[in-house]
């Protein structure tokens, strides 16, 4: 004896059920979907392929310089002299 709604009929009850697992489930992965905005920018290519950068030798390290044109960075926020 708990406050509620009424009831529904079966057949509506069954409705909203599937209605909220319809809701519930994961999204469409759909190529429909996924499609970029024609007016979004293009990814970046990357600046070579592999794990050793040509230019300084180094393994591993970052593929792209982060901050460019002669910035400064210090705690995520940047600086241009």
């Amino acid at each position: 004896n708990q406050p509620g709604p009424p009831p529904l009929p079966a057949a509506e009850q069954r409705e909203f059920e599937e209605l909220v697992r319809r809701a519930q489930a994961p999204l469409s992965t759909s190529p429909k979907v996924l499609e970029r905005h024609p007016d979004a920018r293009k990814p970046v290519p990357p600046e070579f392929i592999g794990e050793v950068n040509p230019k300084t030798g180094e393994v591993g390290g970052p593929k792209r310089e982060p901050v460019k044109f002669g910035d400064w960075s210090y705690g995520g926020k940047v600086t241009d002299f």
